[in-house]
């Protein structure tokens, strides 16, 4: 029967999370799509680059001879126009053109070129190019310039094209964008998931707030008649009149889900020994097999709403017994407190443990193990620790001898979340 049931609870998660495998699976083929798209379409950039620096080199011996100015000018405003860096120097390694829209380097006066020492070049300019030149040639193998006769008279030193290098850094683009993009997308997911739990509870809790009133007053209408025919401080009558406050507390709790409530109590120990004495005066059913004490101390300031933190802690005590082996056990709940003014709650029971794959899930609404039950018990233990009282809960430890829940209250100073 429960293997049966964790199989229909894992085709139902998988049924539940199939829209999050779409949109996973969809974002990541269009990033990668994306990315060797412009991968492609860099390295066509660059050989298309790479042909046309070489088809320039061709005619770049047009400039290192004695053209007409009428001639040149137009192989000068040609290479400004191409994004692609290039500096034209001669066999002694004199830079004597380059493109300086590209480059973003002023070009000097031929005449101030061709008087620079090359042995020990003290231009700025010039030692900017030169230094230029050569990370150029680190990445790319530079061209020699012919002249028609077939010497050579110089080099041709390229860089990278500005269009390449955007295109280079376009798949980081798109790949922060995407991720941007899929962030807003699991928020708005996570708020409307919150959204509908919230709803849920409080829907939940209302209704059985409601339910609970007619039977709870008929209740104390009976022990009121009990009480005339009955010594009204017979212990039956005293526990009686417990439980129906108890009813009429766990009434007011179920009445307060869904609202932010009242953080008005400071005295947590007393609200520990009140729960632990409860649930000890009600353990002889069990046999005297399970063992039920509170360790530890607080002296922190700490703030909280006394039926909620109650409820919360009757569910993991509810739970460590549920835990237990064959019902026979040891529950112990342990106070501590730490350096940055919080408290540490910890309840502990010498149970069978928490699988570790189910760890997870505990504090899903609607998960169990049990046959019976809704699965809302750790998820109210949750929303009452997190959200009323904007602390944390988490399994501090759990294996095959018992499991450690571990609740830290934060101090007075911190406001709850709605």
């Amino acid at each position: 029967m429960l293997t049966r049931f964790r199989q229909t609870r894992f085709f139902r998660i998988r049924r539940q999370d199939l829209f999050n495998l779409y949109l996973l699976i969809g974002g990541v083929s269009i990033v990668v799509a994306t990315t060797i798209f412009t991968i492609n379409m860099s390295k066509s950039v660059e050989k298309q680059s790479f042909l046309a620096t070489q088809l320039i080199s061709g005619v770049a011996s047009l400039l290192l001879e004695n053209r007409p100015l009428e001639e040149v000018a137009p192989i000068v405003s040609m290479i400004n126009s191409i994004e692609v860096p290039l500096i034209v120097s001669d066999n002694g390694g004199r830079p004597i053109l380059w493109n300086e829209p590209v480059i973003g380097i002023p070009l000097p006066d031929y005449q101030v070129l061709f008087q620079e020492n090359m042995s020990k070049p003290s231009n700025p300019i010039i030692l900017e190019i030169l230094s230029l030149a050569a990370a150029y040639d680190q990445d790319q193998q530079p061209f020699a310039i012919f002249n028609p006769e077939g010497k050579r008279v110089g080099t041709l030193h390229y860089g990278r094209s500005a269009l390449s290098q955007r295109l280079r850094i376009m798949p980081y683009l798109e790949l922060m964008v995407m991720a941007l993009f899929f962030l807003v997308i699991l928020w708005a997911l996570q708020s409307k998931k919150d959204a509908q739990q919230k709803a849920l509870f409080a829907g939940m809790s209302k209704e059985t707030a409601h339910q609970l009133g007619t039977p709870l007053t008929s209740i104390m209408g009976w022990i009121a008649l009990l009480e005339e025919r009955l010594d009204p401080k017979d212990h039956v009558m005293v526990e009686l009149n417990r439980d129906v406050d108890r009813l009429s507390m766990i009434s007011a709790r179920f009445s307060q889900m869904g609202s932010l409530p009242k953080l008005d109590d400071t005295d947590l120990v007393a609200v520990v020994d009140e729960t632990v004495l409860y649930f000890q005066n009600r353990l002889p059913h069990l046999g005297g097999r399970v063992q039920l004490r509170r360790e530890g101390d607080s002296l922190n300031s700490v703030i909280f709403n006394r039926d909620l933190l109650g409820w919360m802690l009757e569910n993991l005590i509810k739970n460590g017994i549920d835990a237990l082996i064959e019902g026979k056990g040891t529950i112990t709940i342990i106070l501590e407190d730490l350096a940055d003014g919080s408290v540490a709650l910890r309840v502990s029971d010498t149970g069978k443990g928490i699988p570790g794959r189910e760890g997870n899930k505990i504090f899903e609404p609607g998960f169990t193990t049990k046959k019976r039950g809704w699965g809302m018990g750790l998820a109210l233990v949750k929303r009452i620790a997190t959200q009323y009282h904007n602390g944390k809960i988490r399994i501090e430890s759990t294996n095959q001898h018992g499991t450690t829940f571990l609740v830290i209250i934060p101090p007075a100073a911190s406001p709850p979340t709605s």
